[in-house]
């Protein structure tokens, strides 16, 4: 008896071996971030040898800019790597939520402490400009170089924007999502890495915006406070956006259901299967934007094991036919449904064999 116990304690029930594969590829997967990062490469050396050259606080603030979102794209890629580690005993959903987390520490850790630096730079320059007057007079001719690369980078950054737009797209038409604005996308998005990126695509023109009033100001006027104060201006938009990246993100990481459209079709395919009489409750979570933890509570024609166990199969497979690009994780449970307003705790509901 005491060998049998033992033997029941010890006994371990090893991980699936692997996740369904996801139907149908997304043909752009992971291309917005990869852009990003070519575009920002380009952006922060040409930003950087203007800076040196000009001594601009406004194309400073733009370094650092361009350098913190280089950082997000290689934390996004390294996340995005991570979450591909097979489950274990330790972790037996997976990996996948790794993606949020990364998404997580770009908002929180890189656009902050980048934004705080051009903020603390900017009102340096602005306090040594104010407090002497004899270096308030810009350089024209230098300015004029920083407001060039100030132009072209904006060229760059538009071009990973649209990147951005087309991988948000290609998302909404593989998932059967009907077509809305990039800003409404990014609300209910469920890929950390889209949000991350269009996030920093878009901060990056507002900020450019500013630098390029700053420098366009300086010039015009001759005055170098401008610079200072478009410097200021990005390093704001950087601030804002971080608060606003780690609000998503960390809902994502905490773990949100599954959308109102993705609701309806798993109450359209379960109620639709055969031997199901009614969907009592459904709880889900997203791990990763492709990878749903799913949770149902049904009554079924019959209360027998071998019945019930037809029908749980046959829910499962139904929800995975009409919705072939997530990979699902599904529970469910044989249950009988109560009336709510008898005030009586559920009686136990033995299935019979």
């Amino acid at each position: 008896m005491a060998s049998e116990n033992t033997a029941a304690e010890s006994r371990t029930i090893p991980p699936k071996s692997g996740n369904p594969v996801v139907v149908q590829e997304k043909k752009h997967e992971g291309a917005a971030v990869k852009a990003a990062l070519a575009a920002n490469i380009g952006v922060a050396i040409a930003k950087l040898a203007a800076w040196m050259f000009t001594r601009s606080s406004a194309m400073l603030s733009e370094s650092v800019h361009s350098i913190a979102d280089c950082s997000n794209e290689i934390v996004l890629m390294i996340g995005n790597r991570v979450s591909k580690t097979r489950q274990d005993s330790a972790h037996p959903f997976g990996w996948y939520r790794v993606k949020y987390l990364a998404s997580f520490v770009v908002a929180t850790l890189l656009f902050f402490v980048g934004g705080f630096f051009s903020t603390s730079e900017a009102v340096k320059k602005i306090t040594a400009v104010l407090a002497d007057p004899s270096i308030r007079t810009a350089n024209r001719g230098e300015l004029v170089i920083a407001l060039i690369v100030v132009i072209i980078s904006a060229c760059l950054e538009g071009y990973g924007l649209h990147q951005s737009i087309k991988e948000s797209n290609e998302r909404m038409h593989h998932t059967g999502m009907p077509k809305m604005g990039v800003y409404k996308f990014w609300r209910i998005t469920k890929s950390a890495d889209l949000a991350s990126v269009i996030m920093e695509d878009t901060l990056a023109l507002i900020g450019l915006v500013f630098a390029f009033l700053g420098i366009g100001l300086a010039i015009a006027t001759g005055d170098e406070l401008f610079d200072a104060l478009g410097g200021m201006g990005v390093g704001l938009v950087l601030i804002v956006g971080s608060l606003l990246l780690a609000y998503k993100t960390g809902s994502l990481l905490i773990g949100e259901s599954v959308s109102k459209l993705t609701q309806e079709r798993i109450i359209k395919a379960v109620e639709s299967t055969p031997g199901v009489e009614e969907l009592i409750n459904m709880q889900s979570v997203h791990m990763s934007e492709d990878n749903i933890l799913l949770c149902l509570k049904v009554q079924t024609s019959k209360l027998d094991r071998d019945y019930d166990v037809d029908t749980v199969n046959k829910i499962e497979a139904s929800i995975r036919t009409s919705m072939p690009w997530y990979n699902w994780e599904i529970y469910v449970e044989p249950d009988v449904l109560r009336s709510s307003q008898a005030g009586e705790p559920d009686e136990p509901v033995e299935i019979g064999e």
